[in-house]
């Protein structure tokens, strides 16, 4: 039997671009739910390009002395990583005080427990979003919770929008904190672009009564937005005491690669917003691909330290896999 050439060639290329649409279709379906997608100068018919790796790890830690103050200058090789007890296979960039777009979650306590202390809380608020958001590149929400959680203004680069939800909280009723941590925490991964730092600012006593979630939920979310929890207690605090309240705080901010700090008087709030500002602007970024990497959805420990004495890492403990 004779077969003619030129339908042997057109029999080939259908052939050929069928198993190439079948290879697409496999490389989109194995590619995980959300990568980041952008097309290149903003031309219609520029073609997609993936930006983000499924393999890569970014760490945003700061650094302080002995004294607590930021050190913002140390070198790739002033520290030393483990990733699920591993060295990382390679590092792919390490940047000082990175200026990576800014999202911000400000999660206030408005039960009933912080009334007195509730308005120059406000104000410190409304001045750190003054001086932290740059016009154009960063953003902030504002959640209030007592009982319930309550998105009072989206992510926004607007200072005066800021103010007017920030002054539009009111205090009263139970508190419902690990609720509105997950909120944030998730509200932040979802309207937050790839690319950005995030961060969590909680104002709180620490109690809570009334959530559904557990403390696990909290810091799960936390982690999986990638977001430090700053946490600054209220709390009226006597020598030798450490209550349950301070003590949600402090596991809830550590654990996540944020600090507690003390905001019981009006001085002790400004000083803590403060305390934030400069930790957001000394961040280091470390972005690297871990040894034995799966994309099997499990918790991955991290440890990440300083090789020079008497200096601290502030980092989240770990971070959970993609699952594929």
């Amino acid at each position: 039997m004779t077969v003619r050439p030129h339908r042997f060639r057109f029999t080939c290329a259908l052939i050929g671009v069928i198993a190439l649409i079948c290879v697409v279709g496999l490389a989109v379906a194995q590619t995980p739910a959300d990568p980041e997608l952008s097309r290149g100068g903003g031309d219609p018919d520029a073609s997609f390009v993936f930006q983000k790796r499924v393999d890569e790890v970014n760490l945003l830690f700061t650094v302080v002395d002995h004294r607590g103050r930021f050190i913002s200058n140390l070198q790739l090789n002033d520290f030393e990583i483990l990733d699920d007890r591993r060295a990382p296979e390679k590092i792919h960039s390490f940047q000082q005080e990175s200026d990576l777009p800014l999202r911000v979650a400000l999660v206030v306590d408005i039960s009933g427990s912080v009334t007195p202390r509730f308005k120059y809380e406000q104000q410190a608020a409304i001045d750190f979003f003054k001086k932290i958001l740059r016009p154009a590149v960063d953003r902030a929400m504002v959640v209030g919770f007592n009982e319930k959680v309550q998105l009072e203004q989206d992510l926004t680069n607007d200072v005066g929008v800021l103010r007017n939800a920030v002054l539009h909280l009111k205090p009263e009723g139970e508190t419902a904190l690990y609720d509105a941590i997950v909120y944030a925490a998730e509200r932040l991964q979802k309207h937050s672009e790839k690319g950005t730092r995030k961060a969590i600012i909680l104002i709180s006593d620490g109690e809570n009564n009334h959530s559904h979630a557990i403390m696990n939920d909290a810091q799960q979310a936390a982690l999986r937005a990638e977001a430090p929890i700053y946490a600054l207690s209220t709390n009226i605090q006597h020598e030798g005491d450490y209550s349950k309240g301070e003590a949600i705080m402090d596991l809830l901010s550590r654990y996540t690669g944020g600090e507690i700090l003390p905001a019981r008087e009006r001085e002790n709030v400004v000083w803590a917003f403060r305390q934030v500002e400069q930790a957001l602007r000394s961040q280091y970024v470390l972005s690297y691909k871990p040894a034995d990497f799966s994309t099997d959805g499990r918790y991955r420990e991290v440890k990440l330290s300083a090789r020079k004495p008497k200096l601290k890492v502030e980092c989240r403990h770990g971070y959970y896999a993609p699952r594929d």
